[in-house]
């Protein structure tokens, strides 16, 4: 084992063989016995990936202490979805179906739900751990996720890393804090959905991706070496159109302040799409474009929360405004 060595993609892609492809292959042989869950626990294996990816190591603590000890007293925190191996069901009679199962038990219908509603959760339990949220150096996010829903057998892992002082992020953490969870009587995580609005308006940057093929074969396609990293751009924002975060009067007020000449009439995907175009001729930043439209959907939602929030997130509440066109 000491001939790998952090940071290298040699060592990731033995540490998914060893922890990853022979663990699942035994689970997976056992549930067919057991008719238990083909679920192996994957958080603490997001956790040993992101430290061979990005070189630092953790703190030995599980999830008491930090999960990456980084640079001059910083740290990290890691946080695991696992898309893989959930359990299906089958719509011609309602059964359960395993993810190793390619036709119901129950009546032998191939007319199947395959699952992927998996997700992040972030918790902040209380005040303290609030007031923190933005003080680790960065957050890692870390998908096991099959190549497609009928494809189950290719898998893909990617790890997003994201900086917890953007405003995407942290003005929708204080938002749960402060709105979602106060009203909330089970005070549940929050839930960060992979590819979603939410999550790409952190200004997510991709810095590990690879597939694992059926047959045990990895290939690597971004890694930190490969210096192919990049930042994973908002999608063309018609596409956010059905989005419930993304309000039309934000939309408009977002106009306003790349042109304040343009229209704001129209429907909410006539609006995406005149602001996409803004977009493209003024060659708005992804960073830029996260941060209006962190401003204008979270703003008016947290704005009477700006004196009484800690002192470590005051500070990223200095401009806040409730305005709207």
């Amino acid at each position: 084992m000491n001939k790998y060595t952090l940071g290298t993609i040699e060592a990731s892609e033995q540490l998914i063989r060893d922890l990853y492809i022979n663990i699942r292959t035994e689970v997976n042989k056992w549930s067919t016995i057991t008719n238990q869950t083909p679920q192996a626990r994957m958080g603490y294996i997001g956790q040993h990936l992101v430290s061979v990816v990005t070189g630092y190591p953790g703190s030995k603590s599980g999830a008491r202490g930090y999960d990456l000890v980084m640079d001059n007293g910083s740290y990290g925190e890691i946080k695991t979805c696992y898309r893989v191996d959930q359990l299906g069901k089958c719509r011609d009679c309602d059964a359960v179906v395993s993810s190793t199962e390619k036709k119901c038990s129950n009546c032998g219908s191939i007319n199947i739900i395959r699952k992927e509603d998996s997700k992040w959760l972030i918790g902040i339990q209380h005040d303290q751990a609030f007031s923190e949220i933005a003080t680790p150096k960065c957050y890692y996010f870390v998908l096991f996720e099959p190549e497609s829903i009928d494809n189950p057998d290719n898998i893909i892992i990617s790890i997003w890393e994201v900086n917890p002082q953007n405003k995407g992020f942290v003005y929708c953490m204080i938002d749960y804090y402060c709105n979602i969870r106060a009203k909330s009587k089970s005070k549940a995580p929050f839930n960060m959905w992979p590819y979603e609005l939410k999550f790409a308006l952190t200004n997510p940057k991709l810095i590990y991706r690879s597939q694992v093929y059926s047959d045990g074969r990895i290939e690597t396609r971004v890694f930190p070496t490969m210096n192919n990293t990049f930042i994973d751009q908002l999608k063309p924002l018609q596409i956010y159109s059905q989005s419930k975060t993304l309000k039309i009067d934000a939309i408009k007020s977002v106009i306003k302040k790349v042109s304040y000449s343009t229209s704001v009439k129209g429907t909410k995907k006539v609006l995406l799409e005149r602001l996409e175009q803004l977009r493209k001729e003024n060659d708005i930043s992804n960073k830029e474009l996260c941060d209006l439209l962190s401003d204008a959907i979270y703003g008016p939602r947290i704005y009477m929360f700006k004196k009484t929030i800690p002192n470590n997130l005051k500070k990223y509440c200095q401009k806040l405004s409730i305005k709207h066109p």
